[in-house]
């Protein structure tokens, strides 16, 4: 097969083989030869396109060393042999245009004749008949250039071809029908000559084919810009082996590798990888674990050597950072909660403390509305009591008066009384009033005290109202502490079941198997110190059912299970939490 490609096929090939040999027998782990993500000395990764195609990007291109001495000759001359190229591609291009133009018109002249005469003797009428050749030669045409503009367009469709055809394939039908007939010389009948058919079947399928070769042009031109144009396989392979050929092209098709030499590439990389894999086993390649043979099963899916050894490791990543979302999710609800229970503490004691000097507030107004009613109602007690004793002072300051001027008119003693009663009366007011001046004095003292006592009352309020504040202060802080230990509390368990997480995106597909299947034998109530002796209570049918497993497969790991059991496995949150969410979706 390589010696059949070309030179630069070869060189590119030669790289990609050589890589596919250990160098030492250190390209893979010690304890068991387990794949990597990346296995040191493993097949590289194809290069992507092929001969003449441009490389993929972000891949190294192979290029060869630099030398000292200059070759300018060697930069002059591709870009001269593609420039001669281009100058022959389209003189081509004008000869089969002008090669093309007299077969179309030859081919529709030859047959117009014909087609006007049959037109006519079918029964259209005679101004009509000389039309209807014409009307067939340009729908021929024009369903012809309808396809090549629409294929050009990447919009094709094919029932403008096969009209095109079905009516050249009529055409030839109707001039080989018209023309004239030999005779059969054994049956005496009449029969169309072959010779004349294939006169007129000869023009007409020539400018098919070459209707035909111009789509084939237009469309590999499209899939070029497109980067859809995919090689065919060489006939050479298909006659040397058919059979390997053919899985060739079938996987080269279901991977959409467009490139043959990417494809020899892939397959020569993988067999490579299988013949290190086979060397590194003993010879025995049935004792590859599933992560091994990821190039093998990956393979017809459109997998690389080196894309399908990457795998795992991408699936842990992947896995590693849907644990790490959640947990941080699950953080920032926690924090969520811890501020909303926080803010809503504050509030309630913000409604509390505002209800309590609402209170206090009421009462202070309470008090000292009754204090100035007590005043009030003592000053007038004390006005009406003094109004009162000056109306009796008055009326007998009166009977006084009359009396002494009733005895004045008898003698002068009468005077004499009568001032001696007069200064009786002044005294008498005089003592009234200081009697009045010290009532009031005591009705002052004790407003004053009343007043004093209120002020007592408030401050006693205002201590009792710091204190309670107070009181409300720690109770606050004592809260918030809690809260905060509770967060950090929270932040410990996150922090545990993010370990926990992690510990359990390391296992391999096979731990993580046979971990499952400890969990249901002691959910089937096996003790672990004999889990051994217990396994049946595990039908292997449910663990081929659970794992996805054959039989023998299934065996193992339930026997394995059983061994880690005694070993002292026991599950933790994570894999019960794993195993609710399962029986979950399995009911």
């Amino acid at each position: 097969m390589n010696e059949t490609l070309t030179h630069g096929q070869n060189v590119g090939q030669g790289v990609a083989v050589a890589g596919a040999t250990p160098v030492t027998a250190g390209a893979a782990p010690v304890t068991r030869p387990g794949a990597p993500a990346r296995l040191e000395g493993a097949p590289p990764p194809p290069r992507k396109g092929g001969q003449g195609r441009p490389g993929v990007p972000g891949q190294s291109v192979a290029v060869a060393p630099a030398t000292d001495q200059a070759a300018p000759a060697t930069v002059a001359a591709p870009q001269a042999g593609k420039a001669v190229v281009r100058r022959g591609a389209r003189w081509l291009a004008a000869a089969a245009l002008i090669g093309m133009i007299p077969v179309t018109i030859i081919g529709f002249a030859a047959s117009y004749t014909t087609l006007a005469k049959m037109a006519e003797a079918a029964g259209f009428a005679p101004w009509l008949a000389p039309w209807i050749p014409v009307g067939i030669d340009g729908a021929i045409i024009g369903f012809l250039a309808l396809d090549l503009y629409l294929t050009g367009r990447r919009i094709p469709w094919p029932l403008l071809r096969f009209g095109a055809h079905a009516m050249t394939a009529a055409t030839v039908v109707i001039n080989a029908a018209g023309g004239t007939v030999v005779k059969a010389a054994a049956e005496g009948a009449e029969v169309a000559g072959p010779v004349r058919v294939l006169w007129h079947a000869l023009m007409p399928v020539l400018f098919v084919v070459g209707v035909e070769g111009a789509r084939r042009l237009i469309v590999h031109a499209a899939q070029l810009e497109d980067g859809t144009a995919s090689d065919r396989v060489p006939l050479h392979r298909w006659v040397l082996s058919p059979v390997r050929t053919s899985r060739l092209y079938r996987r080269m098709r279901l991977a959409v590798v467009r490139s043959y030499p990417e494809m020899v590439e892939r397959e020569q990389a993988l067999e490579g990888y299988r013949v290190w894999l086979t060397q590194e086993l003993g010879g025995d390649l049935s004792a590859a674990t599933e992560v091994q043979l990821l190039p093998m099963t990956m393979a017809p899916r459109g997998y690389t050597v080196e894309e399908a050894l990457a795998l795992p490791a991408k699936w842990k990543a992947e896995a590693a950072e849907r644990a790490r979302a959640e947990a941080e999710r699950e953080r920032v609800e926690a924090e969520r909660l811890r501020r909303q229970a926080k803010e809503d503490r504050l509030r309630e004691l913000e409604d509390v403390s505002d209800i309590k000097v609402a209170e206090h507030q009421q009462a202070v107004r309470t008090e000292t509305a009754a204090a100035k009613a007590e005043a009030a109602k003592a000053e007038a007690e004390s006005a009406a009591q003094a109004a009162k004793v000056a109306a009796e002072h008055r009326r007998r300051a009166a009977e006084r008066q009359s009396l002494v001027e009733a005895e004045a008119l008898a003698s002068a003693e009468a005077a004499a009384a009568r001032r001696k009663a007069a200064e009786d009366v002044a005294e008498a007011e005089r003592a009234e009033a200081e009697a009045e001046r010290q009532r009031a004095e005591s009705q002052k003292a004790a407003a004053e005290a009343a007043r004093h006592q209120a002020d007592v009352a408030r401050h006693v309020q205002a201590q009792e109202r710091a204190k309670a504040e107070a009181e409300a202060a720690e109770q606050a802080a004592a809260e918030a502490h809690r809260a905060t230990q509770a967060a950090r509390h929270e932040a410990v368990v996150i922090e545990a079941k993010i370990q926990q997480a992690e510990d359990y995106a390391r296992l391999t597909p096979r731990e993580r198997s046979e971990r499952q299947v400890a969990r249901m034998l002691l959910a089937a109530g096996v003790p672990p110190q004999t889990a051994e002796l217990h396994v049946e209570s595990i039908p292997l049918s449910t663990v081929m059912e659970v794992l996805g497993v054959k039989q023998t497969a299934a065996g193992d790991i339930r026997r394995a299970a059983a061994v880690l059991l005694e070993t002292g496995y026991r599950p933790n949150d994570l894999e019960a939490a794993l195993d609710g969410a399962w029986g979950a979706t399995r009911s």
